[in-house]
């Protein structure tokens, strides 16, 4: 594979150029399926003219902010590619945050527009937006996606109202802003999930996200090409890795507002799809709850899953039902994928390894100090190159840090180069602790652990001690009822150092898991420290 060469997509400099290429090449294709709506290309690139238009009526420019809150729907890749249209950022709100976490991304971004859904599963934003209006949102208009009365008596905006706004920009001035815009420019804000202190908004570029898109299609294709989105929409999984390739490839996004293990294998089935891309806690719930067969999956040429590593028991179970399986590794901060397993990978290969770099993407082991390469075949992941965040929103110091004096990007995951050229993800440099003298790395407990057949998951966090200085706690996730700590701790003993078994094993059926599904560590922390 040559380092530069793409063949299956075209190359353009504006992510929003996709959707008007497809809906010159390819105007009536799907370009998005939702359970009662059906948007074709040319449909999908209409609705983002439209929108762009009214928010240039809205005073929206060139590097301002638009946020949205909302569950997966068509408005938000009408939202998202209309803003990157006339060079606006877009990024989506998590509708579980509470207040003081709005605030917070709200305050730091200060979008000229937020759209949003007052109602989502139950709850109301009203209240919500209304205090953010007058406390930290005082220039920021607040678009309702709902076509309701009462949006103006709140001082909100009505979305027809919005739309209707806009059409008295003229295309003329639309498409003077489109030539403003630059391939460097920021596209996306990204807020990271802040385990370590508060979440810091990640920019990706246009060139990020194409590029990471266009390398994704070399390794995962399908035809006709059908993926499924439903992740929330501040993640960069559902807004670059999964619909973001499909709009890049002309592909088909069916949108789900939420993911329903049960419901799944039917949508699956129904929509006909042929790549799934989800976390692994995904699959597994799907597995216990959904009782895929193979029918439900006939139409799936390709399955993979990232964000996490996937237990071997999980891998086999996915093999019987769709013979392709990938993983990859890759963070926010990167873009997304910048390693990827190749095709044919053995079940064992893929538990154990993320896969190997993509020759378009420079990527080393680092040295931990972050002061360069390391010496052997262990080291800090870190890349350079452009499908690399651009750094952290409104943070020269936090970006600074980010990267190293030599200028590669620095992602804080420790890994080790196999001979025959797969990466392992060993540990994280912010995740390990110190107990009796001994360095340890989560991640490294975490995979043996999961290796028992009666472990789903297993999340290992580090806990202040009085005589080893620190101490590992390990939560493990399992439906077997039968399953003992002491179980667990033997097996560990007999695949680990001593100083690595966890001190203290807390079998449950349930744990905290964030929205992208990943075991919640700062909740089971605070776990236990209240156990002690």
């Amino acid at each position: 594979m040559s380092s530069h060469h793409f063949s299956r997509t075209p190359a353009f400099g504006n992510v929003a150029d996709y959707p008007a290429h497809w809906a010159r090449v390819r105007p009536d294709a799907e370009a998005i399926v939702e359970v009662d709506r059906t948007f074709s290309y040319r449909a999908l690139d209409s609705a983002i003219d439209d929108a762009a238009r009214a928010m240039l009526a809205s005073g929206v420019a060139r590097g301002d902010r638009v946020a949205m809150l909302s569950t997966t729907r068509a408005e938000q890749f009408i939202l998202f590619f209309a803003a990157a249209r006339i060079g606006a950022i877009w990024l989506g709100l998590n509708p579980r945050h509470q207040l003081e976490e709005f605030a917070h991304v709200l305050g730091d971004a200060q979008p000229k527009l937020v759209v949003a859904l007052l109602d989502i599963e139950g709850r109301s934003y009203r209240s919500e937006l209304m205090k953010l209006q007058a406390g930290w949102l005082t220039d920021t208009r607040i678009i309702s996606l709902q076509a309701e009365p009462e949006s103006s008596a709140n001082g909100f905006v009505a979305w027809s109202s919005f739309i209707e706004a806009g059409r008295a920009t003229s295309v003329c001035v639309l498409e003077e802003a489109k030539t403003l815009v630059e391939p460097t420019d920021t596209a996306l804000i990204v807020y990271t999930s802040g385990s370590t202190g508060k979440p810091k908004g990640a920019m990706l570029s246009h060139e990020s996200i194409i590029t990471t898109c266009r390398i994704e299609c070399e390794h995962w294709w399908a035809e006709p090409f059908r993926t499924l989105n439903n992740g929330p929409i501040n993640h960069i999984g559902g807004t670059v890795q999964v619909s973001g390739q499909a709009f890049i490839a002309g592909g088909t996004n069916v949108l789900l507002p939420r993911f329903d293990p049960v419901s799944l294998p039917q949508v699956i089935r129904e929509k006909k799809v042929t790549v799934l891309h989800q976390v692994p806690t995904m699959y597994q719930m799907m597995l216990e709850r959904g009782k895929p067969s193979l029918a439900d999956f006939s139409s799936v040429q390709v399955l993979i899953w990232s964000g996490a590593p996937a237990p071997l028991s999980l891998i086999q179970h996915l093999r019987k039902l769709c013979p392709n399986l990938f993983t990859s590794y890759g963070m926010t901060e990167t873009g997304g994928e910048v390693l990827y397993s190749l095709a044919g990978a053995t079940d064992d290969l893929l538990a154990l390894c993320v896969g190997q770099p993509d020759p378009r993407i420079p990527l080393r082991l680092g040295d931990l100090d972050g002061r360069g390469p390391a010496a052997g075949n262990s080291g800090e992941v870190q890349i350079q190159g452009v499908t690399g965040m651009c750094g952290y929103f409104g943070l020269p110091e936090a970006t600074k840090n980010a990267f190293t004096p030599d200028g590669w990007l620095r992602t804080g995951d420790i890994a080790e180069r196999r001979d025959d050229g797969n990466f392992r993800i060993t540990g994280r440099l912010r995740e390990m602790y110190k107990s009796g003298g001994y360095n340890i790395y989560p991640r490294e407990v975490e995979l043996v652990l999961e290796q028992h057949p009666g472990v789903a998951m297993a999340a290992v966090v580090g806990l202040a001690d009085e005589v080893y200085g620190e101490i590992g706690h390990a939560w493990v996730l399992s439906s077997n009822p039968q399953l003992e700590a002491s179980e667990l701790e033997a097996w560990c003993r007999a695949r680990l150092a001593n100083y690595k078994t966890p001190k203290r094993i807390h079998v449950r059926d349930e744990l905290p898991m964030l929205p992208i599904h990943k075991l919640d560590k700062v909740v089971l922390r605070q776990w236990s420290q209240s156990l002690k």
